[in-house]
């Protein structure tokens, strides 16, 4: 790289570490490169420190607000006094600040989206931030995040796909957690399904209707971890299977991969709105095979009848029959929960990411 880019990022450090980890270690790697970073975000955090001792500049703020007049002086200044060449704005605060502070700068900005829906061209408020005309591009998740700015009228050029990679060795350390407090089984196959509030979108309904179908021998049981699913209607639908033991509520855990990884298997009935689901990628991080939805967002996650089960979304029948085979091949497990690991470590590696990161920085800075 024959000038240090400079690029500064507006994000929020502060979460868990687990959440932000694959954003932040990208900027890690992206010093190790060459790059010179500074980071919007508040001090305090194990990323925030990571970053300050690797060499990055932490800006000890977040925007509160879409119109944060602070926010948006302090990335006036950065930008006039650190010769900065991208602003990389992580979430709708950011953006809309970034564009308000910079509307006349030629600094580039970019925004990130790493989930689809709720974006309507239609709908001036998606002007302000997401198809802001002030934005350059838009990093997308997964190409169904990138399709859902196009078909919203975003420039196709404007709109680039890069996943967030992750490293194996994130992973290392987890420890099987102890599943005895949920009575299962011991011949039971245990499948894990991770979410949060959203049921209908996770297709829990679904699953409920598939176990019906799921042959009465197989000994069974989905460990549903996670806020919000142990609904009335959910709860209902499940009494009315023919098997309403096969299911058991962990709900809101802090040991979550723990858990995971002592289960055999891990599931998803998403029937939309996903990117790449990160559950889903921590699982097979873990060793898991899995049972994954084919929505856009999971395109090339997994490998049918390699690391585990490709099915129809929003198809009990071939939900039922995906989990079936899992089942039926229950002495294979382990090896496709390997082949599903090395798959994912190939096609989701955060060297792979740092790599696109880089690539995309230097080539919409170049002068033409």
């Amino acid at each position: 790289m024959s000038k240090q880019l400079h690029i500064l990022v507006i994000s929020n450090y502060n979460d868990p570490i687990n959440p932000i980890r694959p954003e932040a270690e990208i900027y890690l790697s992206l010093i190790d490169l060459g790059f010179r970073v500074t980071v919007m975000t508040e001090k305090g955090s194990t990323y925030a420190e990571l970053l300050r001792k690797k060499g990055a500049d932490v800006i000890d703020y977040r925007p509160k607000r879409k119109i944060d007049f602070e926010a948006m002086a302090l990335i006036r200044e950065c930008v006039h006094s650190g010769e900065v060449d991208v602003v990389h704005a992580f979430n709708s605060k950011a953006i809309v600040n970034s564009t308000l502070a910079l509307w006349r700068n030629k600094v580039k900005i970019v925004g990130y989206r790493g989930y689809t829906g709720n974006i309507k061209w239609y709908d001036l408020s998606s002007y302000v931030a997401f198809l802001n005309p002030r934005l350059d591009y838009m990093v997308c998740l997964a190409d169904s995040v990138r399709e859902m700015f196009i078909k919203n009228g975003m420039p196709k050029h404007k709109a680039v796909t890069i996943h967030k990679g992750h490293k194996a060795e994130w992973y290392d350390h987890i420890e099987k957690g102890d599943l005895s407090e949920f009575n299962f089984p011991a011949e039971a196959t245990v499948f894990a399904l991770i979410a949060n509030n959203r049921t209908k979108m996770k297709g829990i309904h679904v699953l409920v209707e598939a176990s019906d179908l799921i042959p009465a021998n197989h000994l069974v049981r989905f460990l549903l971890i996670g806020r919000g699913m142990d609904t009335p209607e959910i709860k209902d639908m499940i009494s009315k299977t023919l098997n309403p033991e096969r299911f058991v509520f962990a709900g809101f855990r802090d040991n979550v991969l723990s858990l995971v990884k002592a289960c055999d298997v891990s599931i998803s009935a998403s029937l939309f709105g996903e990117a790449t689901q990160k559950a889903m990628i921590e699982a097979m991080y873990l060793g898991n095979p899995v049972v994954i939805t084919d929505i856009p967002g999971n395109k090339n996650m997994a490998v049918d009848k390699e690391g585990g089960r490709v099915v129809a979304p929003g198809d009990a029948q071939t939900l039922a029959q995906g989990i079936t085979w899992m089942l039926e091949n229950k002495d294979r497990l382990s090896d496709l929960g390997t082949a599903a690991k090395k798959h994912i470590s190939e096609f989701l590696g955060n060297d792979k990411t740092v790599k696109s990161y880089a690539e995309f920085y230097t080539r919409i800075t170049v002068k033409k």
